[in-house]
């Protein structure tokens, strides 16, 4: 008789924990930009992204998200369309559309005011 030893190996752990570090990896870092032509955002491996012009923004203010609205990037019926990679802390722009995108930022002063300060520049 013939001995016979075999080990069968599942790819799906493997590809689990692959698509876990990849989803880590493109959630855990929300960077937000703003320059002379609008705000844009981008999560970690620079996607998903987005881009606002400012003819396009009505307003902005500063705001807090609740920790049921979590993280991430879902539809809110609070704030619009939320972008967070973590914390509380956001800035809601409100869109002359009537659409709202909220960021979430660790700087949302900074953000909020990079941004007003942008506005009032167009409107002078």
């Amino acid at each position: 008789m013939q001995n016979y030893e075999h080990k069968q190996v599942s790819p799906w752990p493997l590809a689990a924990f692959a698509l876990t570090a990849l989803a880590g990896a493109c959630f855990s870092m929300l960077r937000t930009r703003v320059d002379e032509n609008g705000v844009s955002w981008q999560f970690g491996l620079g996607f998903p992204r987005g881009y606002l012009r400012f003819e396009d923004i009505e307003a902005v203010a500063l705001t807090k998200t609740t920790l049921a609205e979590g993280y991430g990037i879902h539809l809110t019926r609070r704030h619009g369309w939320l972008w967070n990679a973590a914390g509380r802390d956001a800035v809601t722009i409100r869109k002359r559309d009537g659409g709202a995108i909220t960021l979430g930022s660790d700087d949302s002063l900074g953000l909020y005011e990079a941004i007003r300060s942008r506005l009032r520049e167009r409107s002078a």
